[in-house]
């Protein structure tokens, strides 16, 4: 019998089923066609889900190596509510999603390196946080601000103990060793010691005294030294400001151990 023939003779003998024994042929045959469409429709409500509810960042600090601990949502509210962030429209963004080891290699590293740059390049980074052996890479490839251009007088007197300084005669060896194709193996000067820089810039503060800010995020056992920067093509430098400003409010600094 013609192929044509016998589906007619199957319909027609769909036709006189009952209802279920209908559902149950509909289903046998095609239950991969109805799965597809139900994920189609799920991915499409997914996506649209996305876009309405989607919010711009209002601000964003790339957190190296750093694990939020429950009440960091707590903390970025308060701190959102200080800098005046308008939360129906933007958010702050404290990414802790972010994992660099000290060689440089690996996956995860390989990932991290990929996205700061993407995300550095579109400027959309607006400050960093890391420690000195991550925060010395960056710095000495000039991506970090002069903070004497972005801080007020008396948020200067109040960060300058904690300075983290980089050498810009330093800065311009390492710029030309990469343009020759070549690693700066050269000496770095300690970021605490202007005096012992020929052209010293303070490029970053150390967190010493954040115990705030280490209520809410985990930085590690040990003796681990965090430093914030931020970055020289923010386009947000005033919340940045504001944040620096929210990271020492009520918190008396104390001397800094050199």
């Amino acid at each position: 019998m013609p192929l044509m023939d016998e589906f007619r003779e199957e319909r027609q003998a769909i036709k006189n089923k009952s209802l279920k024994e209908k559902l149950s042929y509909f289903f046998y045959y095609y239950k991969w066609h109805v799965a597809g469409v139900i994920a189609l429709v799920i991915a499409l409500i997914a996506l649209i889900n996305n876009i309405v509810h989607h919010k711009d960042w209002g601000f964003y600090v790339c957190m190296i190596n750093t694990a939020a601990f429950p009440t960091a949502e707590e903390y970025i509210g308060e701190f959102t509510e200080y800098a005046g962030i308008d939360t129906d429209k933007y958010e702050a963004v404290f990414d802790t999603d972010m994992y660099l080891n000290e060689d440089m290699t690996g996956r995860e590293t390989g990932a991290t390196l990929q996205k700061i740059t993407v995300y550095a390049t579109a400027g959309d980074i607006d400050a960093m946080i890391a420690e000195n052996v991550f925060f010395q890479r960056y710095a000495y490839n000039d991506c970090f601000m002069d903070l004497r251009r972005l801080l007020t007088p008396e948020l200067t007197a109040l960060c300058e103990p904690y300075f983290y300084y980089m050498d810009k005669t330093v800065a311009a060896d390492v710029k030309a060793a990469n343009e020759s194709g070549q690693t700066y193996s050269g000496p770095y000067p300690d970021p605490r010691d202007p005096s012992a820089m020929k052209d010293p810039v303070p490029v970053g503060i150390y967190l010493d005294s954040c115990t705030r800010l280490k209520e809410h995020f985990y930085f590690g056992d040990g003796d681990r030294e965090m430093i914030l920067g931020v970055y020289v093509n923010s386009s947000r430098t005033d919340t940045a400001l504001k944040w620096i400003s929210f990271l020492f409010r009520e918190q008396p600094l104390t001397e800094p151990s050199l």
